[in-house]
């Protein structure tokens, strides 16, 4: 086949194919980048901890780096590449990544050795930030946080002063310098004196609008601050509870601070697996569910759109209700009473960070938007799995409610009648490149499908996250063009000959009588279509190919998960023992669920490579099994692509496998 997007680009950009030609190795380069720069790029898997060359993401929460990481202050980072990324250390770096993000201090209260400080440092020295860490325990006072004059050092003559000012550890990470990003780590915070905490507040209130400082320890210098500059971090151990001298905070200080409630006692989870990786018996490496992940979308809401998301009005009505619940659940000591930290859900401070939250985060889909913020401002303070169990119970309930016509809509929330354009938009927005809509089958085949026409949808945004996950795309097929002409091989034929291109290379034309080549269309549907052979389907016959399908669908597609309906019938068929005969294949429903009809096959090559700078690498090196059926009852087989087109073929049965031979997975429900 000779689509080739190569060429449109270097025809739109007025260079000769000669010129296309000469950017292949730099498209190589592009992809290489591409799985650097963009989490989940080209289909792989994305890392907890994300590196970039401008950011790193922790959990998909990006951090910007430091420009200028020149500093001492700065963490070598060498001394962090043995830290463990276990499961505990990635959900608290998620935490202090939300923080940072949100340009908001955080406060995180636990226990001795779970690693409160030296996550935070790894961190700083993976970022390139500063870090200016002081201890507040008893010895410690106001000079050693603002700064006091000393003896100069550098004094020469009688002409030199004789005292110069020196930062302390909050100043000096106060203070605005051009690429710096610095983080104050204020450590045992609950042991600071009364002084040393009014002088904090005036540093947060400050930082809060970016305010100024006023120095009073030095003449009243005013230092500017900048939050997006200057990060702020206090960690405590448990006031009581066997840590001397830890005393609580009262609510005026928690409420300045994102407070986190971690663990007293490392999880034993988290013991287990480093006490492992120290002896050699397993790897560093865990593996992170999906739902772990945030989803953080590359351009946040002004607060003048929150009143275009569908259903905020319905949903900022049950947080309302959420909020005087939890409050109340506090106060009645319901909830956190075994804990020694007196806290509240603050009326002005949370509902704040709770719309900023989503201002900053939200994905399309409100409810899960402003379910995640609630997790992390309420349920994030309680320290029991009860306590937790029971504010999530009633976050469950805090949902929009579903509405048509909405401006902003996503496809969890759409109803029958909502409207296709946001579906579509959003689907998008999840597959990027892998969403193959009307535009694109504009692109390669000149047809426009009325947008009345569009299916919905069949698929949930999870869904789809899940898909590009496992290297599918979605592909919107038709049954017509602008003229009601069926789409049928023999059409697509025509239409790619119109386009001076090959569709097909057989140079024996013996499907020309085929029902398959003549007759069979796709249907008018939304599917989702994996991009290469799945592994485990090739050197087999038709029916180790399609065991191996429903492994796929059981153990991947629907990981985790019951079978839908449709799937668990089909599946109950395929009894043990079985076989399948070349009257029966083609008719069983598990083929119509997982794999694609020879037209189909053809219209998802020709659509997907008219719109991608990749096309279909399987269909280069590959033979698929379709579950199309010619005269002489052996499947269909689509083969290697040629500089003529494709191949098509019908020699082998269905006991038969080859190295070669393998399946694609296709799924429209």
């Amino acid at each position: 086949m000779t689509l080739s997007r190569k060429t449109n680009l270097a025809e739109n950009n007025g260079q000769t194919a000669d010129d296309a030609s000469k950017t292949s190795s730099e498209d190589e380069n592009l992809k290489e980048a591409l799985l650097n720069l963009v989490p989940g790029a080209l289909n792989e898997s994305p890392k907890p901890v994300n590196e970039m060359s401008d950011r790193i993401e922790y959990l998909g929460v990006p951090l910007e780096k430091a420009e200028n990481s020149d500093s001492p202050y700065v963490p070598n980072r060498e001394q962090y590449e043995d830290y463990i990324n276990d499961e505990y250390a990635l959900s608290l770096q998620k935490k202090i990544a939300i923080a940072f993000s949100q340009d908001e201090p955080i406060l995180i209260e636990g226990g001795t050795s779970i690693g409160k400080t030296t996550t935070v440092k790894k961190m700083c020295s993976e970022l390139g930030y500063e870090v200016h860490y002081v201890n507040l325990n008893g010895a410690t006072d106001v000079e050693d946080l603002m700064g006091r004059y000393i003896p100069n050092p550098h004094k020469k003559d009688a002409s030199d002063p004789e005292y110069l000012f020196a930062d302390g550890k909050v100043t000096s990470g106060l203070r605005k310098e051009e690429g710096k990003k610095k983080v104050i780590i204020l450590d045992e915070y609950n042991s600071a004196a009364p002084n040393i905490v009014i002088r904090l507040h005036e540093v947060l209130d400050a930082l809060e609008r970016d305010g100024d400082v006023v120095l009073s320890e030095d003449a009243s210098e005013v230092i500017g601050t900048r939050k997006s500059q200057t990060k702020v971090i206090a960690l405590t151990n448990p006031p009581g509870k066997g840590f001397f001298g830890r005393e609580p905070l009262d609510p005026a200080q928690i409420r300045r601070w994102i407070y986190k409630k971690e663990p007293t006692e490392l999880p034993q989870k988290t013991f287990d697996h480093s006490s492992d990786v120290l002896f050699g018996l397993t790897d560093a490496s865990v593996s992170v569910a999906d739902d772990s992940y945030t989803s953080y979308p590359e351009q946040s809401l002004s607060p003048e759109q929150l009143s275009d998301i569908p259903g905020i009005k319905g949903i900022l009505q049950k947080y309302k209700e959420f909020h005087r619940a939890a409050k109340n659940m506090v106060k009645n000591r319901s909830i956190a009473a075994d804990q020694p930290q007196v806290f509240t859900y603050d009326d002005r401070m949370e509902p704040r960070r709770v719309r900023d939250f989503i201002l900053k985060f939200y994905n399309g889909d409100i409810t899960e938007t402003f379910q995640y913020a609630l997790k992390y401002y309420y349920v994030d303070k309680l320290e029991s799995d009860i306590d937790r169990q029971k504010l999530l119970e009633l976050i469950r309930h805090v949902t929009a409610p579903r509405k048509r016509n909405s401006k902003r809509r996503d496809i969890n929330s759409a109803s029958e009648n909502s409207p296709i354009q946001d579906q579509m938009r959003v689907a998008e927005k999840v597959l990027r490149n892998d969403f193959i809509g009307p535009q694109a089958i504009k692109n390669a085949f000149d047809i426009d499908v009325p947008e009345h026409k569009i299916p919905n949808i069949p698929f949930s945004r999870n869904e789809l996250k899940k898909a590009k996950k496992l290297g599918q795309f979605l592909v919107l097929r038709t049954d017509q063009d602008n003229h009601g002409i069926n789409l049928t091989i023999e059409y697509m034929e025509n239409l790619m000959k119109d386009k001076d291109s090959s569709l097909i290379s057989n140079k024996t034309r013996w499907f020309e009588s085929e029902d398959f080549y003549m007759k069979e269309t796709p249907k008018l549907e939304w599917a989702l279509v994996s991009k290469k052979v799945l592994p485990g389907t090739e050197s087999q016959d038709y029916l180790a190919q399609t065991k191996a399908l429903v492994n796929f669908v059981r153990n991947k597609v629907f990981e985790n998960k019951p079978l839908p309906d449709s799937y668990e019938e089909a599946v109950k068929k395929l009894e043990p023992g079985m076989t399948i005969t070349s009257d029966t294949m083609a008719y069983m429903k598990i083929q119509e669920l997982t794999r694609q009809l020879p037209v189909e096959v053809l219209y998802d090559l020709i659509v997907y490579k008219a719109n991608s700078s990749d096309g279909l690498s399987f269909i280069n090196k590959k033979w698929i099994w379709t579950r199309g059926v010619s005269d002489n009852r052996n499947p269909v087989v689509i083969g290697p692509n040629s500089i003529n087109g494709i191949n098509i073929s019908n020699n082998r049965r269905i006991d038969q496998s080859h190295g070669a031979l393998g399946a694609l997975f296709s799924r429209t429900v």
